[in-house]
């Protein structure tokens, strides 16, 4: 079947349509909010500091959430959990919009909509093995991860006209109606199912009792997919030090250009991916090649490349990081349905800590060493190691256990 015939297979399963509609409006409502909130803490206090304090907060409470938050999506029914939450987040997003809302508490309302947010985000990645069939998970894992990607882009290059033309009010009210719209078409769209592992579950005498954590790290193939998944932290750095790197090719001018080339570089990468690889078993035998070519061209920095050979290595990097979605598509596909909302929040908050972490850590090397390019061209060299021991691990993980389930 071709592209274009899984894409209208995917849409027109009821249940995957409305999971994929209210995602895609709510990640482009969550860019209005971010910057219609920066923008009023920035006219109210007229501090950078607190400025860039307030969009950092978007990227930490997931951090603890996710980990904390996602047995929810395990214990309780996981469309009442994305329901309830789309529903809080709906609530919570309103209050922030009323006029005169002390900062404070607008901050504190966002931390709040941030964190739930994991519960949500856990319930509805473990309900994607139920809602698709068997043959169009991975498509559906593609288009879901692409279709955020775009979102994103969509949604703060609208919310840069939005709020100079109207108010940050009106952005945070969008970005609470795009949660109820995700409340309702869930509510009315997805088929509740039984907890994949309720309250009070007993195990069975000769089930031997794993946590999520003992799961993750002895499976060879469950741990070598998550950790390949986060050399994103190596492979991120241009993006942490897109200021510096354009301030040293002479182009300030090309701070957004180096930041949006990874997102759009990536949803051509997966666009490329499934397009000339249909087989999801051929797809997973290159998640070690492809996240090898994600890091190797950084190595190319080492010599001083110019802008228009700095936005090719960073193209065929971000094609290469097209391995993130067949990886995420393996590694939730092995998990037994009991433990895959755990596992999503500590692997998502993982994922978030490695790509925050690298970026912050680059800093400091840049600074430290006095060279953006040695620093992109070091993270390349040791991204590259690793990617390729992660490669031949996951060659042996595959051979051991091609023909085995996942142990329970």
């Amino acid at each position: 079947m071709t592209t274009r015939g899984a894409l209208r297979e995917l849409l027109g399963l009821r249940e995957f349509r409305a999971m994929w509609i209210g995602s895609t409006a709510s990640t482009a409502g969550d860019q209005l909010a971010a910057v219609a909130l920066s923008l009023l803490v920035f006219e109210r206090t007229q501090s950078a500091a607190w400025t860039a304090l307030t969009w950092s907060l978007t990227l930490f409470p997931p951090l603890i959430s996710g980990p904390l938050l996602g047995w929810v999506a395990d214990r309780f029914p996981r469309r009442t959990v994305m329901v309830t939450t789309a529903w809080s987040q709906a609530v919570l997003m309103a209050v922030m919009a009323i006029p005169g809302m002390p900062l404070w508490a607008m901050i504190v309302l966002l931390v709040v909509v941030l964190a739930i947010s994991s519960p949500y985000l856990a319930a509805q990645e473990a309900s994607l093995p139920h809602v698709l069939p068997p043959k169009r998970y991975d498509d559906g894992v593609a288009l879901f991860g692409t279709s955020v990607d775009i979102a994103q882009m969509a949604g703060l290059a609208a919310a840069g006209f939005l709020v100079a033309h109207t108010s940050p009010g009106l952005a945070l009210a969008v970005n609470a109606a795009t949660f109820a719209a995700l409340a309702i078409l869930v509510q009315t769209s997805v088929k509740h199912r039984p907890a994949a592992d309720p309250l009070g579950r007993k195990k069975k005498d000769d089930e031997e009792p794993r946590g999520v954590l003992t799961l993750m790290v002895a499976e060879p193939r469950l741990r070598t997919l998550l950790g390949v998944r986060l050399l994103a932290g190596l492979a991120m750095v241009p993006e942490g030090l897109a200021v510096p790197l354009a301030a040293s090719l002479n182009a300030v001018w090309a701070v957004g250009l180096i930041l949006a080339i990874e997102p759009a570089a990536n949803v051509l990468g997966v666009a490329l991916l499934f397009r000339l690889v249909r087989d999801p078993a051929k797809r997973e035998r290159l998640i070690g090649p492809l996240a090898i070519l994600s890091l190797g061209p950084l190595i190319m920095f080492a010599f001083h490349p110019n802008l228009t050979w700095t936005i090719v290595l960073l193209v065929i990097a971000g094609i290469g990081g097209a391995y993130h979605t067949p990886a995420r598509a393996a590694w939730m596909r092995l998990l037994p349905d009991q433990y895959r909302g755990r596992a999503y929040g500590i692997g998502r908050a993982a994922l978030r800590s490695s790509q925050g972490g690298g970026m912050a850590l680059a800093g400091v090397v840049a600074h430290s060493i006095g060279s953006v390019t040695a620093t992109i061209a070091g993270a390349g060299g040791v991204g590259l190691l690793l990617a390729t021991h992660a490669t031949f691990a996951l060659r042996r993980a595959r051979g051991r256990n091609d023909s085995k389930a996942v142990a329970i």
